[in-house]
This record gives structure tokens, sequence and C-alpha cells, in this order.
């Protein structure tokens, strides 16, 4: 067998030709049964989802933190009254809410009566308070002050000027000067020097005709 196939070529071709149908036989069985058919391919970096429980409620959101940059209720800005909730106006000059009744007996006692609203944090507050206390000392007024966290106190008097900053001063007439059902008040702004906290009262005290300007 070994010399016919080293002297025949048709015996060489022929053996040849078989080997290479076993080797394609073989090639082609190990390529088929190394794959499973169905079986998708994965990618390494692909990243798995929880189950959706089509019956599970939403998930509940964090509560958000309060905003902690909002001044704390009750505590009024530098500069600024609280506001007063607006309240029907009576039709007199009457005790009750937002108008106390030591400021009606000073009025109907025939009194010029003074209000002083302050921020009594504020050192030039302070030193307004300090010029207005000498209106104690008058025989025709009443002096009241009051902290502009407090002024509700007092909101039918702030209401009716429109009071909305301090340092205020309010004057109101006293009795006797009364046109109309209501007293009339002038409201002075800011810093004030002990002559301009008198001029207020004298203003407001003033019951003669007013004389025509000229300038010669």
């Amino acid at each position: 067998m070994r010399k016919a196939l080293n002297e025949n070529p048709i015996v060489q071709v022929v053996m040849l030709g078989i080997l290479g149908v076993i080797v394609a036989f073989l090639f082609m069985t190990r390529i088929m049964g190394g794959e499973e058919p169905g079986e998708p391919a994965t990618t390494a970096d692909a990243t798995a989802l929880p189950p959706v429980d089509a019956g599970a409620a939403p998930a509940t959101p964090a509560p958000v933190a309060p905003d902690t940059t909002a001044p704390a209720p009750g505590v009024p800005a530098a500069g600024t009254v609280p506001e007063v909730a607006p309240a029907a106006a009576p039709a007199e000059f009457e005790a009750g809410a937002g108008l106390p009744e030591s400021v009606v007996s000073a009025h109907e006692s025939g009194d010029v009566v003074a209000l002083l609203v302050i921020n009594s944090k504020a050192p030039e507050d302070r030193r307004l308070e300090a010029d207005v206390n000498a209106l104690r000392g008058r025989s025709d007024t009443s002096l009241f002050v009051v902290d502009a966290k407090d002024v509700t106190r007092y909101s039918r008097i702030a209401e009716g000027v429109n009071l909305d900053r301090v340092p205020a001063l309010v004057v109101i007439e006293p009795k006797r000067q009364v046109q109309g059902a209501l007293p009339v008040a002038t409201t002075s702004y800011g810093y004030r020097g002990p002559d301009s906290v008198q001029q207020a009262v004298r203003d407001v005290l003033y019951d003669g005709k007013e004389l025509p300007f000229s300038p010669n």
C-alpha cells in the first residue's frame, strides 16, 4: 500500500481528496457545534435595569428644604413697618382694635397726640426718640412711642396716614380743631432735631388763616 501510494500518482490524488473531505467535515462540525442558535449577543458595558412592577406605587420625591433666606414672620425689615391688615374705618375717633383707649382719652382731653414709630435697634431712631421725648414737657401734648414690630396696636392711625417706613412722627390735631368726624394728622419721616419736632406740633396747632406767599 505504501509502495503504491509512493509510486502511483492516481492513488496519491485520491488520498489527498479523501483527506480534504475529512478536514472539511471536521472543520464544519466544530463550527456548527460551537454556536447555540437563539442566544442573543451581549455587550460587556450594558447596564441592566431592575424589573418594573406595574402595580407598585410611584416613588415619593424627597422633601425640599425650606428657604432660609426669607425673613422670619413677624419681624419687619430694616426701615419698614409690618403690613397692617385693612379694616373698616369707624365713623368716629373711638377706642377699639388698632386705637388704644389712652390715645382717645388724650385726644378727648384736648391734647395734641404725637405718635413716634421707631426701630428700637437703630441708633438714629434712638437719638430721635431722645429729641421727641422733649414733647413730654408740653402741657398740651401727649406722646406715645411704639416699636415698628408693635405698630399694629395703632393700626388705625397707621392706615390713616399710610405709614410705610420708620422712623415716623405722626402728630394728630386736638379735638377743638376737628372739623369733621375724624381729626387731621401730619407725618414726618427720618431723623429730626429738637427744633423740627417742636415745629411739627406748632404746625398742627396753627388754626389761623393761610397767608398768601409773596417772594417780595
